[in-house]
């Protein structure tokens, strides 16, 4: 029996982008992006969650309850998440180089880079090695001194409103999950399994805290789901607009962090196999010629889009290309740790301490892998003074594990059934995504041995695949009458994950940190 179509998540699965720009304009509007009483904040968000739960079940009773309307809910119940941790949480908590926001003060963080662009409507015109963030690329920073200029106009004047950049954080946030979820269903994932990929993605830790984080990483992320989204429909469908679209987000996505140029290892394998297939059928419709010409126009775009600013910054200061800053934190420097150690030196995860370890405690991380695993849950924060959200944080960390592990199953998984899957080279496409960005943060952090260039949020892109993996392992079926039974532990876990990253980040506000006793590095 078929199930009837609900016209609420029929509309907002078919309008995702345009819902998520009215809720937040709705959310800017009523509350500046901060509530100042966490309870009050808690109840929203326990009540949103309320009312899915019930809308759940009236579609149920209703028979309208359709794989498509449960995955819309469920990204739902992420956005209500990620919205109350923006209402909760200011521009000053839980940031990464982030400063204090403070009138006609430039100081060196990402703060004084937006106040900059945004008094003097142009970009830094110094030598910017040595003066903290304003090595990167200007877009995210002028995209947030635009906002905040017509934002302002609706302020009383001479008031100023910072925490209202959370807005955009929280879109881009909410934009690449969507993608993500898009791209998931360009690779080919059987429709009954594609909830898997709901319940991993729409509540994941690191894009919780990207939606209250005001440095470029959010934009950056963004634009990287939206150039391979578009990349991936022109490989399929062809045609100007998605070869343009994909350009242009490829050169803007640079143009906010240059770890963004990684891209190009996936959207080229996808290029090139497309270029190949369309010159080997030129005598019909000459599609290898119009394909070769819209490459070229893709690299005429995204080319100069994304390194105009460094390639500037060369010619009048002589800053090279790929300077990045380093970090002069004795309390970060892991550089004693041999690259043998870095990668393979694992140590005691999660038993004992599955909070990372920035060093100033006398203890550190070192080990890329568990600190990426750390840090995609818990950013660079550690939540050891509070019973329930330490146990909570360790069940989380559990059922990450089991996901990692079943990723790594689907992916043989895959490439076992690569030719019968009739998506072969999308799915290449995430190996091959999977692997470039493990290569380069592993690359990253040996070159900047700190602690800080483990985070997460510099392979974020990497869940793209390990989503899929896991969806390609929900696929393989046993033989006899459990031949679900694998689909359903994987779901399982895929609920358990959710539930617990809502709960988490639901109940943060509670955390009370203890005393931090600061310790002179002995190393």
């Amino acid at each position: 029996m078929s199930l009837k179509e609900d016209k609420v998540t029929g509309f907002l699965g078919k309008h995702p982008f345009i819902s998520t720009v009215f809720a937040v304009l709705v959310v800017l509007i009523a509350t500046g992006m901060q509530i100042n009483s966490n309870v009050a904040v808690c109840v929203m968000m326990v009540s949103g969650y309320l009312l899915i739960t019930g809308y759940v079940l009236f579609l149920k009773k209703t028979q309208k309850l359709s794989d498509d309307a449960l995955i819309v809910l469920v990204f739902l119940a992420g956005a209500v998440l990620r919205l109350g941790y923006v209402l909760y949480t200011d521009v000053s908590t839980r940031q990464n180089d982030v400063g204090v926001f403070e009138e006609g003060i430039y100081n060196i963080f990402h703060s004084g880079y937006i106040m900059l662009v945004r008094d003097t409507l142009s970009v830094p015109n110094f030598d910017i090695r040595d003066l903290g963030q304003y090595y990167h690329p200007p877009f995210h920073y002028i995209v947030c001194a635009a906002f905040l200029k017509i934002y302002e106009l609706f302020l009383p004047k001479g008031t100023h409103n910072y925490e209202a950049l959370q807005a955009l954080s929280m879109l881009w946030s909410q934009f690449s999950l969507i993608l993500m979820y898009k791209i998931v269903k360009l690779t080919g994932i059987k429709k009954e399994n594609r909830i898997i990929a709901a319940l991993i993605v729409s509540a994941f830790p690191a894009f919780t805290l990207l939606s209250a984080s005001i440095n470029n990483d959010g934009l950056s992320v963004f634009l990287y789901f939206a150039a391979f989204f578009f990349g991936l429909k022109w490989y399929k469908e062809g045609g100007w607009k998605n070869i343009l679209l994909s350009a242009a987000a490829t050169g803007l996505g640079v143009m906010t962090k240059l770890s963004i140029g990684m891209i190009a290892f996936p959207l080229g394998f996808l290029f090139i196999v497309k270029l190949i297939k369309d010159l080997a059928g030129r005598s019909e419709n000459k599609a290898g010629t119009k394909s070769l010409l819209q490459l070229v126009v893709f690299g005429l775009i995204s080319v100069p889009l994304g390194l105009w600013y460094q390639i500037r910054n060369y010619i009048l200061f002589r800053v090279p290309v790929t300077y990045v800053l380093e970090s002069d934190n004795i309390y970060q420097d892991i550089s004693r740790y041999t690259p043998l150690q870095r990668v393979f030196g694992f140590y005691t995860l999660p038993i004992e301490n599955y909070y990372i370890n920035l060093g100033s405690d006398g203890q550190q991380d070192y080990n890329i892998f568990i600190t990426q695993v750390k840090t995609a849950l818990f950013g660079e924060e550690n939540y050891r003074d509070d019973f329930a959200m330490s146990m909570t944080g360790y069940a989380l960390l559990l059922a990450l594990l089991l996901l990692i592990l079943i990723a790594l199953a689907g992916l043989i998984v895959m490439l076992v059934r690569l030719k019968k899957s009739g998506s072969v080279w999308e799915n290449l496409s995430m190996v091959v995504l999977a692997v470039t960005m493990a290569v380069s943060v592993t690359v990253f952090s040996l070159k900047y041995p700190h602690i800080c260039s483990m985070n997460f949020r510099y392979s974020t892109p990497i869940l793209l695949s390990g989503t899929v993996f896991c969806c390609k392992a929900g696929e393989i079926k046993l033989k006899g009458e459990n031949k679900e039974l694998l689909t359903k532990i994987i779901k399982g876990i895929s609920i358990a994950f959710f539930v617990l990253a809502v709960f988490f980040y639901t109940i943060l506000w509670t955390y009370v940190k203890g005393e931090v006793v600061v310790v002179d590095p002995s190393w």
